[in-house]
């Protein structure tokens, strides 16, 4: 029946409820512990907010991300994304691509209630700031799937700033920290054979935007709300 594939009130209420709470409000990751299935896609866009911790009141940074993940074999995927500043006046300076890989450490079988852990390595690049800055991070994720539907995550990411693509000594003398709490929600129960729409949003704490521990770089509260949508794939 038609009405199988439209969202149930309840859904509505939650993507509504999210929705007013953190659009009122910098580009997280969104992404659990978990890979997607060989050969199946996803794609997600997002918003994120970047407040001043000593200045709450103070203009955010402003990212509008878009990504892609696609998995190539059990437990492994990688991922695309640019992050685009949308910023008044600043000139797109946090304009940024980003490639990453991730590995799912535990719970392969993707059951509930099970921990789900996992790591890998980002890269990104900071094409429109006035010198060249790269970006290596290594992420760790810890999930914890409630149900099919809902899986809360932990996360970390450590990041090196460097004007080459491979970090150099003095990068690890300022590294840039964060701490990330999310939520995911799929909108219908997971079918291997259909699309499946998600939402997603996250709060988090960076110690700065540039790695500098300079007092005119201070640390930033985190929002990040966005939508994902997971592609059909063959089931083993």
């Amino acid at each position: 029946m038609k009405t199988q594939n439209l969202l149930s009130r309840m859904d509505l209420f939650f993507v509504l409820g999210a929705a007013l709470f953190f659009l009122s409000c910098i580009f997280t990751t969104l992404q659990t512990a978990r890979t997607v299935a060989p050969r199946q896609a996803q794609f997600s866009a997002g918003y994120l907010q970047a407040r001043n911790l000593d200045d709450f009141s103070a203009d955010p940074v402003q990212l509008i991300g878009v990504n892609a993940r696609l998995g190539v074999a059990p437990n492994f995927d990688l991922g695309l994304g640019h992050g685009f500043d949308v910023t008044k006046d600043n000139d797109g300076v946090f304009n940024t691509v980003w490639g990453d890989v991730k590995y799912q450490i535990s719970n392969h079988a993707n059951e509930n209630n099970k921990l789900t852990f996992s790591s890998g390595l980002q890269k990104g690049y900071v094409y429109d700031a006035d010198a060249d800055i790269h970006i290596t991070t290594l992420p760790l994720y810890l999930s914890l799937p409630v149900s099919n539907r809902l899986t809360p995550t932990l996360s970390y990411r450590y990041d090196l700033l460097s004007s080459g693509f491979f970090p150099e000594s003095e990068s690890f003398d300022n590294p840039r920290h964060s701490f990330i709490l999310g939520m995911e929600y799929a909108l219908k129960e997971p079918d291997p054979a259909k699309w499946t729409p998600k939402v997603a949003f996250s709060i988090g704490y960076m110690n700065s935007l540039s790695g500098s521990t300079e007092d005119d770089d201070p640390s930033v509260f985190l929002i990040n709300f966005g939508f994902k949508f997971d592609s059909p794939f063959k089931s083993e």
